[in-house]
């Protein structure tokens, strides 16, 4: 698969930026000569689209960040005051820092100092562990939010590459649209011009007898039939220069003037390949993969939940004195006699198992079908193209040879006039067919996932 090289560097960018908001300012008509390539970039560096995609990548960043803080130290600071009737005033400073551990314990260490009061108060230290034994026990369930959390990152991060593939589909479908209806324009202003030079042949063909005068409303019927058609392909060019605009978010009124794009190249991709990829790139698949995975895991947590609470609880204080230390060690043991959650949790937890199976072969086989149906689609589409060419060269031939007939008296207007309307509508076919193949392109990079990789985008890039 042929890939495209990476986009222009952001100094063009700023260019063009700067154009458009100087034309903007002075009231002229801003006109753009842009690439493909450039409108791409354009529309994942301005546009709305991208902005918002860019700050819900932010927002999931932050998601995972506060997840991986779930073994960092914290430290509260407390300070107290408190006034009763007939005692004096006390004041506390309170400075209590915690560890939490993939064991599902917890340290946690204060520090007490009395700042005002009674002068018999000492400072004291107090130690503090507590770890569960039974239900919550040990780094497998413990970790579990912090895992989800990477697991769920890497689904937003594919996430976020499919939207800005999205984008470019957006845009490489508007720049297209505006190339493909200046080239009907281009079919429509050409058949006016031929159907009105003919017009001028039959005028003289009629002044010098060789041609019936009524035959000649069958000519300007023509004529006028092509100019209502070039009036309508402007209007549709216009529609489309509209549409780019609006993807891209350039000034109301701006013109973009699209360059035409090199021939297509024949591809021809493998199926076996193709399917590869796709499973390596889709989000959908990855989804369905870690959706398996978590299904996993909160079935073993539903399992847990089931057990016991057996918690060790251990302390140790030392304050000056005669006696500075005291440590005490302790089991906990709850036992819910009357809950039935947990056994409900349970069974939601093992039909979450079912489903996240059946989403597996669900989406393996809709995979499959859809990649095997857009490279058969590729391959049909170049076919097309080949076809349309030669239905184009061969109304250009036919319609040649009649135009020699007519002018010999051998055909009428009104053939020859068939004749053209049978090039115009080959002229479009083959128009079609190419964009048809382009299309079917895009179409295989969605499936596989490799839109940005089709035009050297990283996702790094997207995220600036």
């Amino acid at each position: 698969m042929s890939r495209r090289p990476t986009l222009f560097p952001a100094l063009s960018l700023a260019l063009l930026l700067l154009t458009t908001t100087a034309a903007a300012q002075t009231g002229a008509p801003v006109r753009l000569d842009l690439s493909l390539e450039e409108a791409v970039r354009l529309a994942l560096t301005g546009s709305r689209a991208a902005i918002r995609a860019r700050l819900g990548r932010e927002e999931q960043r932050l998601t995972l960040e506060g997840a991986e803080e779930r073994y960092d130290p914290m430290a509260n600071l407390n300070l107290g005051w408190t006034a009763e009737k007939q005692t004096e005033e006390t004041a506390d400073l309170t400075i209590g820092p915690s560890l939490r551990v993939p064991t599902g314990g917890t340290f946690q260490l204060s520090f007490s100092k009395p700042l005002a009061g009674e002068g018999d108060r000492k400072a004291t230290t107090t130690l503090t562990f507590s770890q569960p034994l039974l239900k919550g026990f040990g780094p497998e369930l413990d970790t579990q939010p912090v895992r989800e959390a990477r697991l769920k990152e890497r689904i937003n991060l594919r996430a976020f590459r499919d939207s800005a593939a999205g984008i470019v589909d957006a845009a490489v479908s508007a720049y297209r649209g505006v190339l493909r209806e200046r080239q009907r324009t281009v079919i429509a202003r050409e058949a006016l011009e031929r159907a009105r030079r003919q017009l001028g042949i039959n005028r003289a063909l009629v002044e010098a007898g060789r041609m019936a005068s009524q035959d000649l409303v069958q000519t300007e019927a023509d004529v006028a039939g092509k100019e209502y058609a070039l009036i309508d392909a402007r209007n549709a060019l216009d529609s489309a220069n509209s549409n780019l605009v609006n993807t891209l978010d350039l000034e109301e009124g701006a013109r973009v003037e699209p360059r035409p794009e090199p021939p297509v190249e024949p591809e021809r991709p493998d199926l076996e390949e193709s399917l590869e990829t796709a499973f390596a790139r889709r989000t959908d698949w990855l989804t369905a993969e870690i959706g398996m995975e978590l299904a996993r895991m909160r079935l073993h947590s539903a399992e847990n939940a089931l057990l016991p609470d057996l918690n060790l609880n251990a302390q140790a204080d030392h304050r000056s004195g005669p006696d500075p230390t005291h440590w005490s060690v302790g089991l906990n043991l709850t036992v819910q006699l009357q809950d039935d959650e947990p056994r409900r949790a349970l069974t939601r937890a093992r039909n979450g198992m079912r489903r996240a199976r059946m989403e597996i072969a669900e989406r393996r086989q809709s995979i499959r079908i859809e990649v095997r149906r857009a490279v058969y689609d590729v391959a049909v589409a170049l076919r097309q193209i080949d076809l349309a060419r030669q239905a184009r060269e061969l109304a250009e031939r036919k319609l040649d040879v009649e135009r020699r007939k007519l002018q010999q008296g051998l055909s009428s207007a009104f053939q020859l006039g068939r004749f053209e309307d049978d090039l115009v509508t080959a002229q479009r076919r083959e128009l079609d067919a190419v964009a048809r193949y382009r299309d079917s392109l895009a179409r295989l990079d969605r499936a596989l996932g490799t839109t940005l990789d089709r035009w050297g985008i990283s996702v790094k890039q997207v995220g600036k």
